[in-house]
């Protein structure tokens, strides 16, 4: 399977519930453009690919109202059902695809309309829907939606302590601002400034709400990518220098960490910091030679990030690094992320590593990023991970 059949794969997938029941087949997104890294175009749909990185340098003190989960002694990994949320898709044809969240002892079936997964939240979980994905919402236990927000948003972001939403707000001539929403009253209660070019990834930390803007060139010229950062209520958005970006950025809102991407000729890198007087201070560089992407991930804690390309989960502070004892001709899959469960317990899903039609059998693992020791959890067709 080629990169840009992967990519398809991955985003009829994610997407299939959104497909109205009358629908013939998948339909093309409107002509405005969207601008997420990296951005392959079908005749079918445009696959989007939200990278994510992340490590360890100083933390905030603890929110109390989102603890830390604790991982378990070290000794052998559970096979047991994971422990975040996570849907299942079931069906032959794009437009008969039927998904199912799955959460603990909690199964819901997805409305059509309904895309992707950002957190739990109100006794439901975050989600987008509308025929484009165009509305924040929360998806309740008994499959009923509450629409939060402004319409024509992109990628919400839970608050630090789950009370809050933060929304990219699609505006004319492809500009855009975000919006934060209060989850209980569905009220705004904060609005950036009018950004010249609409952001395309957010990520909400403890200290405020960091966001990727991309800069699409003339043709054959890579993507340009810059970093932002914003305080709600506050009109001022810092730009924030960081040189080679490439497009890379994950916020854990129980860190005041970011991780974010950089290019070194063929290779790709994996830096780790806080913002400190304007400046990201860098804690700590991993770096891949010559890989196509960089898909890594971190711990809650911010004390271990993964480098899911290579299988790798690398100590921040002592820079110790653990392979992922994963079966052989196995690959992470670059959608859904891997997503850790608690600070020492990581889920990813894998699939063989060449295969040149659909379907693909995929397997979901726990692994434990202090010994590498993996154990199998699932084996389904379609199956996304999704945040706690």
């Amino acid at each position: 399977m080629n990169d840009t059949e992967t990519r398809l794969r991955d985003y009829l997938h994610s997407q299939a519930a959104t497909v109205p029941d009358t629908a013939q087949g998948p339909g093309l997104e409107r002509s405005t453009r969207r601008r997420h890294w990296p951005v392959l175009a079908t005749a079918a749909a445009i696959a989007v690919v939200l990278v994510v990185t992340v490590t360890f340098l100083t933390r905030l003190a603890p929110d109390s109202s989102v603890p830390v989960p604790a991982g378990p002694p070290p000794g052998p990994v559970s096979n047991a059902a994971p422990e975040v949320p996570y849907t299942v898709l079931t069906g032959e044809k794009v437009t008969d695809l039927h998904a199912t969240l799955h959460d603990g002892d909690r199964t819901v079936s997805i409305p059509r309309g309904v895309s992707g997964f950002f957190g739990r939240v109100d006794g439901g979980w975050l989600a987008m829907s509308g025929p484009r994905g165009d509305h924040a919402a929360i998806l309740k236990p008994d499959g009923t939606l509450r629409t939060l927000g402004p319409d024509h948003i992109e990628l919400p972001a839970l608050s630090p302590n789950r009370s809050q939403i933060a929304v990219i707000h699609r505006l004319e001539d492809t500009k855009g601002e975000l919006v934060v929403v209060d989850v209980k009253s569905g009220k705004e209660v904060s609005r950036s400034p009018q950004l010249p070019v609409m952001p395309s990834q957010l990520g909400w930390a403890k200290d405020g709400i960091w966001y990727r803007v991309d800069e699409v060139g003339a043709p054959n010229k890579p993507t340009a990518y810059s970093l932002h950062f914003w305080k709600p209520k506050s009109d001022h958005v810092m730009d924030v220098a960081f040189p080679n970006y490439d497009g890379g950025l994950a916020a854990p809102p129980t860190s005041d960490v970011v991780a974010l991407t950089t290019r070194k000729g063929n290779n790709r890198c994996l830096k780790a910091g806080v913002l400190r007087d304007g400046a990201f201070d860098e804690a700590r560089e991993y770096c891949d030679v010559a890989a196509a992407a960089t898909y890594p991930v971190l711990s809650p804690d911010g004390r271990t990030m993964v480098s899911s390309d290579v299988k790798l989960a690398i100590d921040v502070q002592t820079g110790k690094q653990t392979k992922l004892r994963l079966p052989a001709n196995t690959r992470v899959t670059e959608w859904p992320e891997p997503v850790f469960e608690n600070v020492s317990q990581l889920l990813l899903v894998t699939e063989p590593d060449a295969n040149n039609r659909l379907p693909v059998q995929e397997q979901v693992f726990r692994c434990d990023v202090r010994s590498g020791e993996c154990a199998a959890v699932l084996k389904t067709v379609r199956t996304t991970l999704h945040r706690p």
